[in-house]
């Protein structure tokens, strides 16, 4: 989930929280690391105004597999892409709204905070906190379009584009995804009374795949397994 209540995400963030300088307005804040603990990084941007816009999206990845002398075409899913998020900030510096920002040191700034960080090599890790939505991720694209000028060029208005991927940690992907398909391999340990061709039949929904099993774990029986011993269930084809 890309949004969610501030107090259900990985412990700590509710001092993180202490860190935004004003509740309720948008902040990036470019952290060291995000799991488990965000450890911010250097001095957060906080939006001049709350974005009219919040747009995620996640896409469904598949591979066509055709089989030879049929022009079907049967798609084979992939993968989920990590979701995305973009939103639109506006930079005013006509003063109209009773708070006036110097445009061009505002994007100067936010581009110190989103954009590459010459010290690590790679753009910055971000948080991104706005009430209760919070996204962790890095960015992947800035536009900057400015709509309003002083007489000697200078802008005096400013909307961004901010486009964001999400980021997780090896650990967090594979906790989320679940995994337990057929085609993947499975450690499991074995109890009182268990039999392989019943475990194959749990894992694989075919318990004649209890032969291979006992092969790759060097058994010469499938009815009286040992008690407490980690045996290995390679994967097969789907």
């Amino acid at each position: 989930m890309i949004s969610q209540i501030a107090n259900t995400v990985g412990g700590g963030l509710g001092d993180l929280m202490n860190l935004v300088p004003t509740p309720g307005k948008l902040t990036i804040l470019p952290v060291s690391e995000l799991d488990p603990i965000p450890i911010p990084a250097g001095p957060p941007y906080v939006a001049m105004f709350n974005p009219e816009n919040w747009q995620t999206q996640s896409n469904l990845e598949y591979y066509q597999k055709r089989k030879p002398g049929n022009d079907g075409v049967e798609q084979g899913f992939h993968l989920v892409s990590a979701p995305t998020l973009s939103f639109d900030l506006l930079i005013d510096g006509t003063g109209a709204s009773g708070e006036s920002r110097e445009v061009l040191a505002d994007v100067l700034l936010l581009r110190e905070v989103v954009l590459f960080n010459g010290l690590k090599h790679r753009p910055n890790l971000l948080l991104i906190i706005w009430g209760t939505q919070i996204f962790k991720g890095v960015l992947t694209s800035m536009n900057v379009k400015y709509t309003l000028f002083r007489a000697n060029g200078i802008p005096l208005r400013a909307t961004i584009t901010l486009s964001f991927v999400e980021q997780k940690s090896a650990l967090q992907i594979l906790r989320l995804m679940n995994l337990g398909s057929a085609d993947l391999t499975h450690t499991r340990v074995t109890k009182k009374n268990d039999r392989l061709d019943l475990i194959c039949q749990y894992i694989y929904q075919d318990s004649r795949h209890y032969i291979e099993v006992a092969r790759a774990n060097n058994l010469t029986t499938f009815r009286k397994l040992p008690e407490g011993i980690e045996l290995v269930y390679p994967p097969v084809e789907k």
